[in-house]
């Protein structure tokens, strides 16, 4: 990798990265602490944002890096993802503002208000106020919101296909990235444990049936606990994934096949 000296360009932890003034306004907003986030540490969010949008619009890829007989297209690359990682941005910087995540302590009384049955229901709510006291404003808004995806089906067992079911076509992109996300396998450890403590495990097909966060029983409680030494590390970790799979999404091929 070549590190460039241009205006435009900063140098990141030794990488490329777009200037602040080239990121979405929204991400200008966070930078100077004008969005209205929660966010404690803004400005890794906003180097991560630089470092995305860079690599993405200017093929900073291992398919180039590593194969420069592909050059020739990186130009067609470049004008495709250029566009889709300021989709990306555009997204996730609107999705970290406080008025986008739920108001969990209305959603848990309005399960507690309804008849027995919604008893899975209060359990779901509760999963997702622990998540929250867990990570708070760290992760997007769409992270809780899949996480509360069931209480508002017929059953929180039921299932769906997420790319085909007209029920979720608004946010089928941001779900699907935030639960592809999960291979940060040490964010997925503690989503489960907490959940565990409640009976029910978190599943997603990762495949054309894509369930939203399909529920599952589980047969035992266990729990985990993030290294702090190491925690930032996978939030980081866990965010960078959610905006590439968002990114990615649109062209992703699938098949009904697989439902």
């Amino acid at each position: 990798m070549f590190i460039l000296d241009a205006p435009q360009v900063q140098v990141l932890a030794g990488e490329n990265a777009v200037h602040i003034s080239q990121l979405p306004k929204v991400w200008q907003d966070i930078a100077v602490g004008e969005a209205g986030t929660g966010l404690t540490n803004p400005q890794s969010y906003v180097e991560m944002a630089q470092l995305f949008q860079y690599k993405l619009e200017q093929g900073d890829v291992d398919l180039f890096n590593e194969r420069p007989e592909l050059g020739h297209l990186k130009t067609s690359f470049s004008e495709l993802f250029a566009l889709l990682a300021r989709e990306t941005l555009e997204f996730y910087g609107q999705d970290f503002k406080i008025e986008r995540y739920p108001n969990f302590e209305v959603v848990l009384r309005e399960c507690e208000s309804k008849e027995a049955e919604s008893l899975n229901e209060v359990k779901v709510a509760r999963i997702c106020l622990e998540l929250f006291d867990e990570f708070g404003y760290e992760l997007p808004a769409s992270f809780y919101h899949v996480h509360l995806a069931p209480i508002y089906r017929d059953s929180i067992f039921e299932e769906r296909a997420l790319r085909f079911d007209p029920r979720d076509r608004e946010h089928k992109r941001a779900w699907d990235a935030i639960l592809h996300a999960g291979k940060v396998f040490a964010v997925q450890m503690k989503i489960q444990s907490i959940a565990s403590k409640y009976g029910f495990t978190y599943q997603h097909g990762c495949g054309c049936e894509s369930h939203l966060s399909s529920i599952d029983k589980s047969q035992g409680a266990f729990d985990y606990e993030l290294n702090p030494e190491k925690r930032q590390r996978w939030i980081r970790s866990f965010i960078w994934t959610a905006w590439y799979e968002y990114a990615f999404f649109p062209i992703v091929p699938n098949t009904r096949y697989l439902v």
